[in-house]
């Protein structure tokens, strides 16, 4: 009976359907739920790393190191060097030892830009500890100037073959030891490597008297053809933490070889720090989205300052910030346009933009249903798609494979259309970012099951994850003729 009543006022919205436009340049008051979030707790980060004059990583006193905390504030302490790019040949070597780790700290050691010092990972080349209180977990990563990355896990995945699938039976243990073991390792990159895509090479032993089953292999990673254009440079070779809300380790590293030059510390070498021996209260915490209205913001550049947009974490509460547009359906065209602005992308991120209910406050309409639009987002190695997504009434999701690129830092006009006509009736999605359009088309049935929106905006994915900054503005989208209360 519902579903009956709901067919026939959401058919009379067909002949009711406009458009409308927001240049943001007032306060549209938009509906919201849990948009902004203030975080449980606000923790003191202390930044305490740099030259040290102790003696855990290396052969002799003086080393760099200490304590290095998780958190989207860039920290570092690095060598400058000659601007590097992927065409240049990269080596590098040395030791290194952890005397501490706690849940959800880490840390990155390889090349980096200093330029890219606002969250994600563009423009770095190295390996990255992720802490826990048992120790800590390594990866090799390359992530090049497009956001797009490639690596391996060093410390490996363990399936117990006495446990069933999904209760445990694959976990990865945190085999880096924090105890001050001492590891030394090498790390090579070869742009003719692959066929002249370019290879990446990593080797690392322990003092342990018992050694992991990782330690003394090589490890090889071949970058995925065209990585070596996309524009990636090296300014900065050194420490730096890892960029996401978290808690603290104690890192050292000694007796370094990078780039034909050698450095022992046995004094201070008079590195840059950037940000290292600082104390404040980290506001920006997992979970915790600042989205919505912004006032004075222009990053998407619109026609006058005001956009939409700010931290939106897939990860925490669901939360949207949308439009009130009245009732439409799947027989409906939908058609919305405007600009936006990927300013940071971090792994394992996403969010969507479109047609959605809000109904239903406690789920994103990606897991519980009717939504139309675009998902931002994507696997680590292609970086974030701006691709067609479509969810019916009952849940059933269905997204584009792939879509157009949105490349941190530039500006994108956009548009998508979804035509209940097209597909012989069955209803396509297309979308276009800059100059490239994909097409999803509906599967049989999926418009008749149908799916209800009463909102155009921003809302969050379910799943866990991190953020992205992003930013939309002079958006026109499909409405009732008169907005709704």
């Amino acid at each position: 009976m519902v579903l009956i009543a709901s067919s026939v006022t959401l058919a009379a919205s067909v002949t009711l359907a406009a458009s409308r436009t927001q240049h943001f340049d007032s306060d549209p008051a938009w509906d919201s739920l849990n948009n902004r979030v203030a975080p449980p707790r606000l923790p003191t980060v202390t930044q305490d790393f740099g030259y040290s004059a102790t003696n855990f990583a290396g052969k002799e006193k003086g080393e760099i190191g200490g304590r290095v905390w998780r958190s989207t504030t860039r920290a570092s302490y690095a060598a400058a060097i000659p601007v590097k790019t992927l065409n240049d040949k990269l080596s590098a070597s040395g030791t290194f030892a952890i005397t501490d780790t706690s849940g959800s700290s880490g840390a990155f050691f390889g090349w980096f830009n200093s330029a890219t010092s606002e969250g994600g990972r563009p423009n770095t080349l190295g390996f990255r500890f992720a802490g826990e209180g048992s120790g800590a977990r390594l990866t090799l990563q390359l992530v090049t100037a497009t956001n797009q990355a490639c690596g391996t896990k060093i410390t490996p995945w363990i399936v117990d073959k006495t446990k069933e699938r999904g209760n445990g039976r694959k976990f990865r243990p945190t085999s880096i030891k924090h105890d001050g073991t001492r590891y030394d390792w090498t790390l090579d990159y070869d742009p003719q490597g692959n066929d002249g895509s370019g290879q990446i090479h990593f080797i690392i032993r322990s003092n342990s008297p018992q050694p992991d089953t990782f330690e003394g292999k090589t490890f090889t990673v071949d970058l995925p053809k065209g990585y070596k254009e996309h524009g990636t440079t090296f300014d900065r070779f050194g420490l730096t933490n890892s960029e996401k809300g978290g808690n603290a380790l104690s890192i050292y590293f000694d007796d370094l070889r990078y780039d034909e030059q050698a450095e022992d510390f046995s004094r201070d070498a008079g590195w840059l720090g950037c940000g290292n021996n600082v104390t404040f209260q980290d506001p920006v915490q997992t979970g915790a989205h600042d989205f919505g209205y912004l006032g004075k913001s222009n990053l998407a550049q619109g026609t006058a300052a005001g956009e939409v947009g700010g931290i939106v974490w897939r990860s925490g509460k669901y939360g949207y910030y949308a439009d009130r547009i009245g009732s439409m359906s799947l027989d409906n065209r939908l058609d919305a346009n405007g600009k936006v602005m990927l300013k940071t992308g971090s792994p394992d991120s996403g969010m969507y933009v479109g047609f959605f209910n809000s109904a239903d406050k406690t789920k994103s309409p990606a897991e519980s249903g009717n939504f139309l639009g675009i998902k931002i987002g994507g696997p680590t190695r292609v970086g974030h798609y701006f691709a067609p997504s479509y969810v019916t009434a009952t849940g059933a999701k269905v997204d584009r494979a792939t879509g157009p690129l949105l490349v941190p830092k530039r500006v994108y006009d956009w548009k998508m259309t979804y035509d209940p006509a097209a597909n012989e009736g069955n209803g396509a999605i297309s979308v276009t970012l800059g100059n490239e359009s994909v097409t999803l088309r509906l599967k049989p049935g999926d418009k008749s099951t149908g799916a209800a929106f009463d909102r155009f905006g921003l809302f969050t994915a379910g799943k866990g994850g991190s953020f992205v900054k992003i930013y939309f503005d002079d958006l026109n989208y499909t409405a009732t003729a008169e907005p709704q209360p």
